[in-house]
């Protein structure tokens, strides 16, 4: 008993001592400065997720001395700020000194660290955790007898989201007759944080050559290969070895700098065959379109592992020549002992990401075109694809040229749409944040706007007013309902229609083109506007194919007055999804403004045609009145977080919010799930819930195989969807995975447009 009692307290002891230890470890990480010299932010879901604090060496400085001064960050676990090249993603950290007495050296970047996101097509570099940012700065040797040295800061922090990140950092250092060093935390910290800093390799006694030559493969211009050798010891000796590199222990590849005019991709790594220890790097090289010098400069970062496990970030700097008129580095040539070289291709961290010469590419634009020619049969789209065939029938048998014009305008309103949607994205995503297939339904504004345009086109077809071109073809233009650039709108409001939808084929190729780089989602962008624009180029395009249609008559008066109610249903479902998002408060609201811009438009085709006078002035003077006065009562809006709706009564389905822990207690207690992946915005969901889903079949079937149903509602912004998406492969709703017992880690995922019998046949399959 008394032996017990004695390990028992010598582990209490233990245990106490392990603590102070660690707090004392912690106190020493954390440094105390002026309350002016801290601040915190990057305020995620009300927390701050940095803070920063503006640190320095010394206590007490001397005119004409130097010092350091620098920003330490500390992150929340998760979260991280960018280095100087961000990479695919992101925004460099930068802070700017200020101090009249103070003359600031170069900013001393650490060397940075790798973050991949997208299935590791998506490499940015930048820093977790904790990380020191310095200048070495001199006294000027008229400085006060206090100098007042200030920091401001701007980072861009992310997660699973990315916050802006702003601080003025400032305080105040003694001048006096000696310098003198801070305390021993602050000094460790910026003996660390200059460890961390490249080294150039000249400093280190490594000898490096550089040798340039076109690439095997005819990628596109500008693209070219680099062989790096970096050599510690040309003839075995016992003084050779000066950092004792090992160099089978490549932690990263050579990431490319701010000061590079080229970026670079690691593609392979070997032991240096004409040396006794050196290292040989293979990489591909691209020079920017815009590069119009003849010399360009390779300047970057590699980080090396020494003998006794300490990591050795080295700088690596070459000049090369360029011959701008064929965007190429001037081949010095690679030695011809290269050819016997063992390569070993680097993926210490899934560097390679897809290209747009990967064959698959061919396959994923083939599924972007047959998916936007499926968009065409969607309720979102058909409306504006009739009115437009509509419009067309008018011209079919009298003026091919029209025709055609009218045809390619609506088509480039389309494609065009599609290239605005691609640069949004890829713009969302530089800034760091990730988007989905119909990312835009999700803002309450961009639906009230889409509502607002819905409601002025039906009024159009109604006869409200007329859309022309000029008074002297005023009959002519307003009998045809046409006009290049409403053909253009018509096109621009397809696809505003046509993201909310998914189709078969669509899903997989957005999903591949959100996960991929710029061009490929241009060029899988465009496919999709071809596909949707196909039934018009066919029209068009095709000698006798608009013959087809019938001759214009009475019934198409009667058609346009049916599509506009068919665009009023449409209106109708938006701003159903716009008071699911904002509550029933601002959707009455949204509602009392369209009325006031229906008002307006009424007012305004009143006295369209007449001439200049006092009436039509007023009147449009009321016009403008009557819609500034519902924007003032409707704006800005005031969004109600939306409760979750999940449906549970006896005859219905009892849908649980969906979430990974929820989907492994499914699976541990042995019952197969199904997860619908969802939004109140998109239409093709709610058609296969209401067809497929939701029926006594299904129903029943839930019942004998004990199926967990659960619901990923994506109406509002959820990156945990969206990276469970991505996972997939996806970026577009609807998506259904069933997930077996028997085969948990490997889900079955199910088309895009389901019936019962799909559901209950994977239900089958899936029961243990």
């Amino acid at each position: 008993m008394t032996t017990r009692r004695v390990a028992s307290l010598l582990g209490v002891l233990l245990t106490l001592s392990t603590l102070l230890v660690a707090a004392d470890a912690d106190a020493h990480k954390t440094v105390e400065v002026p309350d002016s010299a801290f601040a915190q932010g990057a305020v995620h879901n009300g927390d701050a997720r940095v803070s920063s604090r503006l640190v320095v060496d010394a206590e007490e400085v001397r005119r004409g001395d130097t010092f350091h001064v620098g920003v330490a960050f500390e992150l929340d676990s998760d979260w991280h700020i960018y280095w100087q090249n961000p990479g695919d993603a992101g925004l460099p950290t930068h802070i700017s000194w200020e101090s009249d007495d103070l003359s600031f050296g170069p900013l001393q970047w650490a060397a940075p660290g790798l973050f991949q996101e997208a299935d590791g097509t998506i490499d940015s570099y930048g820093y977790e955790g904790e990380v020191l940012l310095f200048s070495e700065v001199t006294v000027n040797d008229r400085a006060s007898e206090e100098i007042e040295v200030a920091a401001f800061v701007d980072y861009l922090a992310c997660s699973n989201a990315c916050v802006e990140g702003h601080s003025q950092l400032s305080r105040q250092i003694p001048v006096g007759a000696q310098s003198t060093p801070a305390d021993d935390a602050i000094v460790e910290l910026f003996d660390d944080a200059l460890g961390r800093v490249p080294q150039r390799a000249a400093e280190l006694d490594l000898e490096t050559a550089f040798h340039y030559a076109p690439h095997d493969a005819a990628e596109g211009d500008g693209l070219f290969q680099v062989l790096i050798e970096i050599v510690e010891c040309q003839e075995a000796g016992d003084e050779c070895r000066r950092p004792e590199l090992v160099y089978d222990k490549l932690e990263h590849a050579v990431y490319a700098d701010g000061y590079s005019d080229i970026d670079l991709e690691t593609r392979g790594t070997a032991s240096h065959p004409e040396v006794a220890d050196g290292v040989l790097l293979k990489l591909d090289a691209w020079l920017g379109s815009d590069f119009e010098s003849d010399q360009g400069v390779l300047s970057g970062v590699v980080e090396f592992t020494l003998a006794d496990g300490t990591l050795l970030p080295v700088h690596l700097r070459d000049e090369f020549d360029v011959a701008p008129a064929q965007g190429l580095a001037v081949a010095t040539g690679f030695p011809d002992w290269v050819e016997s070289v063992d390569w070993e291709d680097f993926d210490a961290a899934g560097q390679s990401a897809p290209s747009p010469s990967s064959p698959n590419i061919l396959f994923i634009l083939l599924m972007a075109l047959i998916g936007g020619m499926i968009l065409n049969l969607m309720p979102c789209v058909f409306p504006v694809l009739a009115l437009k065939i509509t419009a067309i029938t008018r011209l079919a048998h009298e003026d091919r040229r029209s025709v055609v014009t009218h045809g390619m305008a609506y088509v480039a309103g389309i494609v065009g749409s599609m290239m605005v949607l691609a640069a949004a994205v890829i713009g969302l995503r530089m800034a760091g944040t990730h988007v989905g297939w119909g990312f835009q339904f999700q803002q309450p504004y961009f639906l009230a706007a889409l509502l607002v345009i819905l409601v002025l086109f039906a009024l159009n077809l109604f006869g409200v007013f007329e859309v022309t071109v000029g008074s002297q073809r005023l009959h002519k233009k307003a009998g045809e309902a046409s006009g290049l650039r409403r053909s253009a709108w018509e096109g621009v409001l397809a696809v505003v229609l046509a993201t909310p939808c998914s189709a078969p084929f669509l899903g997989t190729a957005v999903g591949f083109a959100l996960t991929s780089n710029a061009i490929t989602i241009i060029a899988v962008f465009a496919m999709l506007g071809l596909g949707l624009a196909a039934p018009m180029v066919v029209l068009t395009l095709v000698p006798g194919w608009a013959k087809v249609l019938p001759r214009p008559g009475n019934w198409m008066t009667h058609l346009k007055t049916f599509l506009g109610f068919a665009l009023v249903a449409t209106a109708m479902w938006i701003l159903w999804i716009f008071g699911r998002q904002t509550g029933v408060d601002a959707m009455g609201l949204m509602l009392m403004f369209s009325g006031t811009i229906a008002v307006a438009a009424w007012l305004y085709g009143l006295v369209q045609f007449a001439p200049w006078s006092k009436l039509k002035i007023a009147t449009l003077t009321a016009a403008i009145v009557v819609i500034g006065a519902g924007a003032y009562l409707a704006f800005p809006i005031d969004a109600q977080p939306r409760q979750a709706q999940q449906s549970a009564n006896a005859d219905g389905i009892d849908w649980q919010p969906w979430s990974e822990e929820a989907v492994d207690e499914a699976l541990a207690q042995r019952r197969p799930v199904f997860v619908n992946f969802t939004a109140d915005w998109c239409l093709t969901c709610q058609v296969n819930e209401e067809n497929a889903i939701e029926t006594d079949r299904v129903h029943q079937a839930v019942a004998d195989y004990d199926v967990v149903m659960l619901k990923a509602d994506w109406t509002d912004t959820d990156d945990d969807i969206r990276e469970k998406l991505a996972e997939h492969n996806r970026a577009a709703i609807p998506y259904y995975l069933v997930y077996s017992p028997d085969e948990a880690d490997d889900p079955q995922a199910l088309s895009e447009i389901i019936t019962a019998n799909t559901l209950v046949d994977a239900f089958t399959t899936a029961a243990p």
